[in-house]
């Protein structure tokens, strides 16, 4: 018997795997980012950057949308396997992309099995495991998530202490992913197919051969006989459509279902997890201290999400909305306004310091550069220094402000350049001249271009003052409140408050909303973040957890411990699921 169980863990470890890849596909990206928007040349169009890290989630969008139709088509097992060519293509296409749109078909590739992969393995896992054993072998996979992505954090900082080139470290960090996808694949051929589904596809023989191997004989014919009746039943049931899922005695379950849904993602969880070291770099700590903390948050979130486990069925569902919302509410403004008292200052040593680090870099370059490009690439570090010495010791409350004002004084010394070899910029200016830009177009996108991808770090390092600790302290805060509410309680609820046969449908609709909020949201805050700042972005947040918080009291109802039967009655006023339909939930869920 011991033995059967065992059986059933390493199954659950197996597929859970692919929960693994899914955590770190989604957020190994946040190491790179600063890296490859330099070898793209797109350090000056944000929109560019929070595609090429939002595209993932788009990705998943279709994943999700194709899952269903996967699962029922091929099979748990195959779709699984799919999923690891994905995740293998997907890993191996953007580090070897030649090009930003490349990089980002392919990062599209890998969010597509993200969205297949998120859906296949907790459904696999719930038909797979024993009655007693579903409820926490289906967790496994959240787990393996949160795991993944801590573990993405700790690549990436190794990694960047091993290879010193910014044209080859970001390749390794997405690379390496590789390796446990191709371990995936082998896995996976120790596992069997879903006996759920092998008995709704004819292969009854098949199916009792694995749920003896499960739970024994007894058990197996017991579970045998349910599964088969349940769908014998979904044969002959009228499945609800659209019409019925938007009827007006589903608007408590819509406004409660659509609501969870959009507050999980506009939290601004994955902006967060995904830009983690560069939120971190804006508060002056430089690059190593950046992905330091955020291998900090990694291990916040695996931990945070470990105790949410054991406390989901205790406290309940509202009560970890209603404690986590407003620790996130609170955190959120602890780092709007660490970022909003933060000044900017540079002073004739900080300069100094900036001019004799770029000329260093410069004396220390490789050999092979031309003596005219390393007299352009000294004007270029004059032209920079007598900028920011006409702002010398003048002190800025914001960001904006005080890079907008850099920007403006460079692009006016910048505009009186000729085209001369030499001449700062020069290599810049000629490459965009050659791609058909006119001289002015070609002088102001070179500067921008090399201020976003050489100079503004470095700036912003020697002239901010930010209470780094207040920012940590908010960020981490934020993880720990969404790790026990927003992030367990959401995929906990959504298929509790729909009736049986409207469950696949409404899973659907409220994901799509989910993945569609989390691309916009994941996309555009490397634009909030240079249009608006980090305080006024974070504020943003911060808001719309408050609303959450006033809809967590005032909206939300508490599914724990209720029957099914028991919800539909409170949410709908009725109830539509049949006795025969419960029996079938428990069993896929395992309670």
């Amino acid at each position: 018997m011991k033995k059967r169980a065992y059986y059933s863990v390493l199954v659950a470890l197996i597929v859970s795997i692919g929960g693994f890849l899914l955590g770190f596909d989604g957020t190994v990206n946040s190491g790179a980012v600063p890296f490859y928007k330099n070898t793209f040349d797109i350090a000056d169009q944000p929109f560019l950057i929070g595609l090429s890290t939002g595209v993932i989630i788009l990705g998943g969008f279709f994943g999700n949308l194709t899952a269903g139709f996967l699962n029922d088509k091929w099979g748990r097992r195959p779709s699984l396997f799919f999923t690891s060519f994905l995740f293998m293509a997907g890993a191996l296409g953007t580090a070897l992309a030649p090009n930003i749109l490349l990089f980002i078909f392919f990062k599209l590739i890998a969010g597509y099995g993200v969205g297949i992969a998120i859906l296949t393995a907790p459904v696999y896992i719930s038909e797979i495991a024993p009655p007693d054993q579903r409820g926490r072998l289906v967790t496994f996979n959240q787990l393996n998530i949160v795991l993944g992505l801590t573990i993405a954090y700790f690549s990436n900082y190794y990694i960047l202490q091993w290879v010193d080139d910014p044209e080859l470290n970001w390749r390794w960090m997405l690379g390496v992913g590789f390796f446990p996808a191709v371990a995936y694949f082998g896995l996976l051929f120790f596992i069997p197919e879903s006996p759920r589904w092998l008995i709704k596809k004819g292969y009854d023989q098949k199916a009792k051969t694995i749920l003896e191997k499960i739970g024994g004989p007894a058990l197996a014919e017991e579970e045998y006989d349910c599964i088969k009746k349940s769908i014998e039943d979904d044969e002959n049931r009228k499945e609800g459509g659209l019409s019925e899922f938007f009827s007006k005695k589903m608007k408590l379950v819509l406004l409660i279902g659509f609501g969870i849904a959009f507050f999980q993602q506009v939290s601004g969880i994955n902006a967060v997890l995904y830009y983690a070291p560069m939120i971190f770099q804006s508060t002056g700590g430089g690059q190593d201290a950046a992905f330091l903390q955020s291998i900090v948050v990694g291990l916040v979130f695996v931990g945070m999400t470990i105790i949410s486990m054991f406390l989901i069925d205790r406290l309940g569902r509202k009560p970890l909305l209603v404690i986590g919302t407003s620790v996130m509410s609170i955190s959120l403004l602890i780092a709007s306004f660490g970022f909003y008292k933060a000044t900017y200052t540079l002073n004739e040593e900080s300069i100094m310091t900036i001019e004799y680090d770029l000329r260093s870099n410069i004396e220390n370059a490789e050999k092979g550069i031309s003596p005219i490009e390393k007299a352009s690439l000294y004007a270029e570090v004059d032209l920079l220094v007598n900028t920011l010495k006409s702002i010398e010791d003048i002190e800025f409350d914001g960001e904006l402000v005080f890079f907008n004002n850099i920007k403006s004084k460079l692009l006016s010394r910048g505009n009186k350049l000729k085209h001369h070899e030499g001449e700062a910029f020069y290599r810049e200016i000629h490459h965009y001249m050659m791609d058909g830009m006119k001289q002015d177009a070609a002088i102001e996108k070179a500067v921008l271009s090399k201020y976003n991808s050489s100079y503004k770090s470095m700036i912003l390092n020697k002239s901010i003052s930010i209470n780094d600790v207040l920012v940590l302290v908010g960020i981490l805060g934020f993880i720990a409140g969404f790790s026990i509410s927003l992030g367990p309680v959401t995929w906990a609820m959504l298929p509790e408050i729909l009736p049986n046969r409207l469950r696949a449908l409404g899973i659907s609709i409220f994901g799509a909303l989910n993945g569609i909020t989390s691309f916009s949201v994941a996309t555009m805050f490397p634009m909030e973040l240079e249009l608006l700042g980090a305080s006024t972005t974070f504020l943003v947040f911060a808001i719309f957890m408050i609303i959450c918080l006033i809809f967590s009291l005032t909206v939300v109802v508490e599914t724990k411990g209720k029957s099914l039967e028991q919800v539909e009655k409170e949410l709908i006023g009725e109830v539509v699921t049949s006795a025969d339909e419960v029996v079938e939930e428990k069993i896929i869920i395992g309670h």
